[in-house]
């Protein structure tokens, strides 16, 4: 703990998960190098388990026990923080509110917060979320809303949600990149799954639809060779949304589930799968889909904003409530070595045109200069 003011504080705890995980790891060195450049001090905030890797300067605050994110815990850890560091900002990347914000000792604080997605104040029947939860999340993008100095969202899509929930705003759309080391070479034999697949990445939330992906490729398993593989959600299989594990059952063989994967064994599932399938009913940004065009594997996708936002013409898309078409998009493309070599070469064009100059800096290059602005 360090007892000098910092210019800004920056909560990286959750780094090891996957989305928000992923945001954070790119945006760091990032908000290093404009700090540095800038000679702004920086702090992270990091759980004792996962302290990143950072420049000799920046300063690490670990919090004194582990605290899940929208719990009263959290929210005690930045009480903590912010009545002992006193920092010019602080920055949350996710959407809960930190409350000590409001105290009269922090007013002076400027606060920053990043809303990836506005799920959790979806219908139940897409967000799995109980209206206590979900007046819950309305509270917080309500607080978020007013009181941040900047709330950044990694989509236009987002943005608008935002704007309909509190129309004074004050958002900055910043989209995320894809990690480099997806356009690298892969070593095909690292993949845990024999060819040929269609393969879903991510959790098994309510808002991912996965039954109706389950639903669809049971419709046409008697037709093609592929099995169904589910990566990335492992616990969240059984934590998430509570029909999957019947609906999986019923396929056998035919699907088969694994849990969260070394990087490079992930990124060899990846490029060796046929298709990847990306269902949600709603999504932020959604990452998985222009990771596999980086691996030159055909997508298809949900027909939502932020996907067709974050996917442009490198899909095929679908109506996330049509199990027939989902059906019929699968069967046809199983079947279509050239259509899906297209399909994989329309989203390999369309994710190194959007790489092309795209980074998280100019989110860190807003909050340099609103930390260093008088108050």
């Amino acid at each position: 703990m360090t007892e000098r003011q910092v210019d800004l504080l920056f909560d990286a705890r959750h780094i090891r998960q996957s989305g928000i995980g992923t945001y954070i790891a790119m945006l760091l060195p990032e908000l290093e190098q404009v700090f540095v450049e800038r000679d702004l001090s920086l702090a992270v905030l990091a759980a004792a388990h996962a302290v990143p890797q950072l420049r000799d300067g920046t300063t690490v605050v670990t919090e004194a026990a582990p605290a899940s994110m929208y719990s009263l815990g959290e929210q005690r850890v930045w009480d903590r923080v912010l009545r002992e560091m006193r920092p010019r900002g602080f920055w949350v990347p996710h959407y809960p509110f930190p409350l000590a914000a409001l105290r009269p000792r922090n007013r002076r604080t400027r606060l920053f917060v990043t809303v990836h997605d506005t799920m959790h104040i979806r219908r139940r029947e897409i967000s799995g979320q109980s209206a206590a939860r979900r007046a819950y999340a309305r509270t917080m993008f309500t607080l978020d809303a007013r009181k941040a100095q900047t709330v950044f969202t990694p989509s236009r899509a987002t943005a608008a949600d935002l704007k309909r929930i509190s129309p004074g705003a004050h958002v900055v759309v910043t989209p995320i990149p894809v990690d480099e080391e997806w356009f690298q070479p892969v070593d095909p034999s690292l993949s845990p799954v024999r060819a040929p697949y269609i393969l879903y990445v991510g959790n098994a939330k309510w808002h991912k639809n996965l039954p109706l992906l389950l639903s669809a490729y049971g419709d046409v398993a008697g037709e093609v060779p592929h099995k169904l593989v589910i990566a990335g959600s492992g616990e969240a299989l059984r934590g998430g949304d509570e029909r999957m594990p019947a609906l999986a059952a019923e396929l056998g063989d035919r699907v088969e589930v694994m849990g969260r994967l070394y990087f490079t064994v992930l990124r060899a599932l990846v490029a060796g799968a046929d298709l990847l399938v990306m269902p949600s009913l709603h999504e932020g940004a959604g990452l998985p889909p222009i990771e596999a065009m980086a691996s030159h594997t055909a997508v298809i996708a949900s027909d939502i904003p932020a996907l067709r936002e974050t996917c442009g013409d490198g899909a095929e898309y679908f109506d996330p409530r049509d199990r027939g078409a989902l059906a019929e998009l699968l069967r046809r493309l199983c079947h279509a070595e050239d259509a899906r070599a297209k399909l994989a070469a329309r989203g390999w064009a369309h994710v190194t045109a959007r790489q092309s100059g795209l980074s998280l800096r100019p989110a860190a290059e807003v909050v340099a200069e609103e930390v260093e602005a008088p108050r």
